[in-house]
């Protein structure tokens, strides 16, 4: 997820343990699978460790590389995804650029696609 050359999350595991944990998220999500009740408060433990920035700084400036990496590797999986990786009680402000995942927006592929899981209520990662 970091060029070696980023010497800031080099350097800081609270970082790349918010990065990891919030990437295992939204993997899961797209699987069923809630794992918010563990994940919300390791990240929010780790962000918190993160020195000169509040959590939420934290957690805000890793979310695009979190999001583009989960899409990333959701991209590359042969399961079934009951979800676009939005995790239970987070809604995002607008339409995420996956729409093309969904089958109404996009060609068929060869592996099977459920539909985009409905919005949901709550706080934004």
């Amino acid at each position: 997820m970091h060029d070696p050359d980023d010497e800031e999350a080099r350097q800081h595991r609270g970082i790349r343990e918010v990065e990891a944990e919030s990437v295992a998220l939204m993997i899961g999500a797209a699987h069923g699978m809630d794992t918010t009740g563990y994940t919300i408060p390791y990240v929010s433990t780790w962000a918190a460790r993160v020195d000169g920035q509040e959590p939420v700084q934290v957690v805000q400036s890793t979310g695009e590389r979190v999001r583009k990496t989960a899409l990333a590797i959701l991209d590359q999986l042969d399961t079934l995804q009951v979800g676009d990786g939005t995790p239970p009680g987070l809604e995002r402000d607008a339409p995420s650029p996956r729409t093309s995942r969904t089958a109404a927006n996009s060609v068929e592929t060869d592996r099977p696609r459920a539909a985009s899981a409905p919005a949901l209520a709550g706080r934004r990662l």
